[in-house]
């Protein structure tokens, strides 16, 4: 009997242990559910499919009710989808794991009374009113006042809903009562005698929020209608098959602007974006901005994240409604062509810029232009100052606008003479070294924002430290009715790491003879023009770095124009020869030695046709399968090359238009077949895989000749800075705190033609990286200051 006990027993723990493992089996099971459900929902919140998004975060909670991240995750996209239930369901399952904290509790009291649960809400507004002393909030008096006001309104409409409820209650007894006496003792007209109902008690006045409603026993009288339809007629409009034609259709499209014009809830510029597809945020920034901001914003989004293509946006929601007739857009000088073709490409918007052919004739006409990209440096001259600042425009656009931060400076003083009823500021980085200069924006914005310079310093700045202020809840609801800072973090931007290779070349004994002869050349030529010469020597410096192939066409050009001494000719064209000598250069065979050794696609970057033409027949002539990409075909092919590439063509050969406004992330490898002098323009073609999308890690190879002025480039580039590491726009931050108002591209042009040795050359790059190298550095420290200071407070 014992042993048959123990056996039992022995029985029963078997069972509650094969119990205790199924259910946590099962529990992981469910947990492991919960996790898919909750990244389809992310996924789906990423591509702005909300309703699917819902749907599986939905799911995503029934399994994962106790998840902090889950449940927040929730209720952003119940905030985005504009979906009350799914907010409050969030907030209330954040209670229940004791994660919630007290903005939320004060938000969802707004929410319930927004959704008319006002019984729920009286309790929790009277829960949070009983401990509101305890509470971390900013602003406590109003949301005090906020929560009294709410209790109030919400005793109000129980009222109001009992009131009702009660005289619908004496009404039904009243008629029933009435139709029993009817049903019980017809015959008797005593009996048949309308009794007086009973009088219910008196229901307080209505609130304005809700309308009167008709009283039960106020039955309205019956009226007939009768409506007749002449069939002939209505079956000829039916069966007719003429068009309205283009006129009215175009009437009809006006009158949908119109409608939209009066809100801004709908941006009905969006349609006309081409080769670009703008990102949820930026939408978002240009309503708040036209919506609460009304035109007046400081746009400091995180480096890369499009604060251009947000301005552009707002110009062009304004010019599509009517709103803005004349714009005027200032920027540093090197960005000035970078905005106009933006404009161009993007936005359909073809307008003049300091860089245009008509400014550079002097025409005087060009700053009447309706809407003009200029220079700042050339806005703030003499001649052009008072020409700008007569007129009236209806909005302004700065970008770089941290070098407005200085009151004393000729920048600033023009941007704040101008006339403007719109105006919108640009920069990554609003604070440098004081707040005073976040002070001088905002003002430029909003006079009288932050109110004058002596109360600013008294009340929001630390004595001893002008970069960490005092107050901050009182500047941060300042500051947040002028100003959007976008991070990376909202932006949901995740972009796999780029790794760069420089492969440096030994050229051969006829490229060095080639490069000499060269040298020769250009000096007859700066001798010859006395200066006239720089952007013909810059060229073909350029050209010599991508293939002798791209100079022999140049040479070609230039002895059809005979306008050359003889001395100058001979030399043109014993260069022209050696051109022709080296063909198979050791370039190629580095790339046919990368193509070889991956199956992996890879992409060509190259500057001029002639050396994209000269690589087609060294492809050609090695079997190597590839596809050709510029700017001179129709779109029909460019779709045609782009698709042949994804489905079975290793290589894609391509110029600097690099495939743009297509989708070419199935691809992370690249070669820089040569280099442009420009940076930036380095950072487009990386941008053309390394963007949102791409999936793997990114591989740049960029080849250079050694001792070339490529090989000079890439070593301050890549050593000093690490430029290829960086996040896509951080080194134009970089470069403009060197540059000023001269293009990168000439500052090496200057040292290298200017130098007088090799190790004049060698000495002059390496203060080049060092200034840069310092440039870094403060705008390390600069990044790190306004994510003190801003943090994700100004987000969206």
């Amino acid at each position: 009997m014992l042993a048959k006990s123990k056996t039992e027993k022995h029985k029963q723990k078997r069972k509650q242990k094969q119990v205790q493992v199924r259910r946590v089996k099962a529990g992981q099971a469910a947990a492991d559910k919960g996790w898919f459900y909750y990244r389809e929902a992310h996924y789906y919140y990423d591509t702005k499919n909300f309703p699917q998004a819902l749907k599986f975060i939905k799911k995503a909670v029934k399994f994962l009710p106790k998840e902090e991240e889950v449940l927040r995750f929730m209720g952003q996209i119940g905030e985005l989808a504009d979906d009350s239930q799914v907010k409050l369901d969030a907030l209330d399952g954040l209670e229940k794991i004791g994660k919630i904290t007290d903005i939320m509790r004060y938000n969802r009291v707004i929410l319930l009374v927004n959704m008319g649960k006002y019984e729920i809400c009286l309790k929790t507004a009277e829960a949070l009113l009983q401990n509101f002393t305890q509470l971390k909030l900013d602003d406590k008096r109003k949301k005090k006042s906020d929560i009294k006001n709410i209790i109030a309104y919400c005793e109000e409409r129980i009222t109001q809903v009992r009131e009702r409820e009660k005289t619908i209650r004496l009404m039904d007894e009243f008629h029933s009562r009435q139709e029993g006496l009817a049903g019980a003792d017809a015959k008797d007209p005593a009996k048949m005698a309308d009794p007086s109902p009973p009088t219910p008690e008196p229901s307080p006045k209505p609130s304005v929020l809700e309308p009167v409603k008709v009283k039960a026993s106020e039955k309205p009288v019956s009226v007939p209608v009768t409506v007749n339809i002449d069939k002939a007629a209505f079956v000829k409009a039916l069966a007719g098959t003429d068009t309205a034609g283009p006129d009215l259709y175009e009437l009809a499209l006006m009158s949908h602007e119109i409608r939209f014009a009066e809100s801004f809830e709908t941006l009905i510029c969006l349609p006309g974006l081409t080769e670009i597809k703008s990102f949820w945020y930026q939408e978002e920034t240009a309503k708040k901005v036209l919506k609460q901001f009304r035109g007046r914003a400081l746009l400091s989004d995180e480096v890369g994240l499009g604060k251009t293509i947000e301005a552009l946006i707002i110009l062009s929601e304004y010019l599509r409604r009517g709103m803005v007739k004349t714009a005027l857009i200032l920027t540093p000088t090197p960005l000035v062509s970078q905005w106009q073709t933006e404009m161009a490409s993007k936005f359909n918007l073809k307008v003049p810029s300091t860089d245009s052919p008509e400014f550079k004739s002097g025409d005087n006409n060009f700053w009447e232009q309706k809407i003009v990209v200029a220079s700042i440096n050339q806005a703030k001259s003499k001649k052009n100052r008072d020409l700008i600042t007569n007129r009236e425009y209806d909005i302004v656009i700065v970008d770089e606008a941290h070098h407005l931060k200085n009151k004393s400076t000729l920048n600033f003083k023009l941007v704040n003479a101008l006339k403007k009823k719109f105006i919108l500021l640009l920069t990554a980085t609003p604070v440098e070294n004081n707040l005073m200069e976040l002070y001088n924006l905002i003002t430029l914005l909003k006079p009288g924002q932050l109110e004058t310079a002596t109360s600013f310093r008294e009340r929001f700045m630390k004595r001893g430290d002008p970069t960490d202020p005092q107050n901050r809840e009182m500047l941060k609801h300042l500051l947040g009715q002028v100003m959007i800072r976008n991070t990376r973090a909202l932006a949901g931007i995740h972009i796999p790491p780029r790794f760069a290779t420089t492969i440096r070349i030994a050229p051969t004994k006829g490229e060095i003879a080639f490069y000499e002869r060269l040298q020769v050349l250009l000096h007859l030529l700066n001798e010859q023009k006395k200066g006239r010469a720089k952007l013909m020597i810059k060229n073909l410096l350029a050209q010599a770095g991508s293939s002798p192939k791209a100079v022999e066409a140049t040479l070609d050009r230039m002895l059809d124009s005979r306008s050359w001494l003889l001395e100058i000719e001979k030399e043109i064209k014993a260069v022209r020869n050696l051109c022709r000598t080296t063909v198979d250069t050791p370039k190629n065979m580095a790339l046919l030695k990368l193509v070889n050794a991956d199956s992996e696609k890879l992409i060509v970057f190259v500057k001029y046709t002639a050396t994209l033409d000269h690589l087609a027949e060294f492809l050609e002539w090695n079997d190597i399968s590839f596809v050709l990409f510029h700017g001179g075909m129709t779109n029909e092919k460019k779709d045609a090359a782009i698709q042949a590439f994804k489905d079975n063509i290793q290589v894609l050969v391509t110029t600097e238009i690099g495939g743009e406004g297509r989708n070419i992330q199935f691809c992370s490898r690249m070669v820089n077949y040569d280099l442009p002098w420009n940076p930036m323009k380095i950072e487009q073609r990386i941008g053309r895989i390394h963007r949102i999308g791409q999936e793997k890690e990114v591989q740049i190879y960029n080849f250079c000749a050694q001792g070339s002025i490529e090989d000079y480039i890439l070593d301050i580039l890549d050593r000093k800075i690490n430029m290829f590491e960086m996040v896509i726009g951080e080194i134009d931050m970089i470069l403009g705190r060197v540059r000023g108002e001269k293009e990168f591209s000439d500052i090496v042009y200057d040292i290298w033609v200017d130098s007088q040795s090799s190790e004049e050359r060698e000495d002059s790059f390496a203060k080049l990286g060092t200034r840069l190298k310092r440039a870094k550095t403060g705008y390390v420290k600069t990044k790190e200051l306004d994510g003190k200071l801003f943090g994700d407070s100004y987000e969206l």
